[in-house]
């Protein structure tokens, strides 16, 4: 069994862990901002809709912004302890959410959660590539967020399930999986990130300024409509909510179901292919989307949207994984995962702006064209510049 996994057996007992702590604390931090605080901060804390959905972006904007530090954090002061200090720090905020009566309080609080969860995703995708058997880094990397990802929506549906009649029980709820991952980090506060052995020539430091268009684009074409997308959904492809849900989880199953497939593709015959054909589909998919196709025809663009996901995430780890420098890996990495959120933080304020100017498609427009460009791109990229 171990030897189809992609990850090197002697770290796996650790890394699996970190994935563990990794994924509660990401189930606890979706519970407690589109679980709990909806239900709980109007009842309890007598606070706004404004106050607390700023705090999810004074939260976001915190932990983005600092994640080039976050991830020279993890590989300088260790794994370990950066990731003991974001359990500890979640677990205070929770536990003085009651007191956070005023929005100040509770901004606080959540920035320097924020600021804490920064070194999260940089040490782990570092680890992931560090660990990865040779030849399978587009796999270890597209697995390790497949692995982390799914307890989003466990920790949004569950808390959210029990705040909606009892919200302080919600509250406990959340406090006792955080105390959960807090024991679990600090059985790993020793850990640091395997230092790289081999010295490497120098690495010509410009070239990581040619990562960062698809470090943005690739979230900020899809946040164009992702606030929109119940309201497009309904208007302009008469979907009601459960049937659009339906879509999207056998959107992303069909892509994760196949990155087995094109992990191994990507790993054996290189990532340029998958991602610059995986940018040209979703380019492809946003812009049929903007011109209301009948629902067989939005069948088979989900499918293809799938797809296109299923090829682009390993060719983007791949990618990475080949071309960064191994010397301070994780605090590099943070910077492109900066670039990431600020696509996700950015694309939803652009996207209305485009929407009342020019109208409900013009987000999807847009965002096709930002797929566009950044395919066009990158294979001109791929042709004139010495690749790994």
């Amino acid at each position: 069994m171990f030897r189809y996994l992609p990850w090197a057996r002697e770290g796996l007992p650790v890394f699996l862990r970190l994935v563990l702590a990794v994924g509660l604390m990401e189930g606890v931090r979706s519970g407690y901002f589109a679980g709990l605080l909806p239900f709980y901060a109007p009842e309890h804390l007598g606070l706004g809709p404004a106050t607390f959905t700023l705090a999810f972006t004074f939260h976001q904007l915190s932990e983005n912004l600092s994640k080039t530090f976050g991830g020279l954090l993890a590989e300088r002061v260790g794994f370990g302890r950066t990731v003991s200090l974001a359990a500890l720090t979640g677990f205070l905020t929770l536990l003085l959410t009651p007191l956070a009566q005023t929005g100040w309080l509770l901004w606080g609080l959540v920035i320097l959660w924020g600021l804490s969860l920064s070194t999260l995703y940089p040490g782990l995708m570092t680890l992931a590539s560090r660990i990865a058997v040779p030849g399978r880094e587009a796999r270890a990397l597209s697995f390790t967020l497949t692995l982390v990802m799914p307890w989003v929506g466990i920790g949004l549906v569950g808390v959210g399930q029990v705040a909606q009649k009892e919200p302080e029980a919600a509250l406990t709820l959340l406090l006792a999986t955080q105390g959960v991952v807090l024991l679990l980090a600090l059985s790993l506060f020793p850990f640091s990130i395997p230092l790289p052995q081999a010295v490497r020539e120098p690495y010509p430091f410009r070239r990581l300024l040619l990562f960062l268009p698809a470090a943005f684009g690739q979230t900020f074409a899809p946040a164009l409509v992702s606030l929109f997308i119940l309201r497009l959904a309904k208007e302009e492809l008469a979907l009601e909510p459960i049937a659009l849900g339906g879509l999207l989880l056998y959107g992303g199953a069909l892509a994760f179901g196949l990155l087995p497939v094109t992990g191994r593709q990507v790993d054996r015959k290189g990532y340029r292919l998958a991602l610059v054909g995986g940018l040209l589909l979703l380019g492809l998919v946003m812009l049929r989307l903007a011109f209301a196709p009948s629902f067989l025809e939005l069948v088979i663009l989900v499918s293809l949207a799938g797809v296109g996901y299923s090829l682009f995430l390993p060719g983007w780890n791949g990618f990475l994984a080949k071309n960064l420098p191994q010397e301070n890996r994780a605090a590099i990495w943070g910077g492109l995962m900066t670039a990431e959120g600020l696509g996700i933080a950015l694309g939803p304020a652009v996207g209305g702006v485009l929407w009342e100017s020019f109208g409900i498609k013009a987000p999807l427009l847009a965002g096709s064209a930002v797929f566009f460009l950044l395919s066009l791109l990158y294979a001109f990229l791929f042709w004139r510049v010495r690749w790994n």
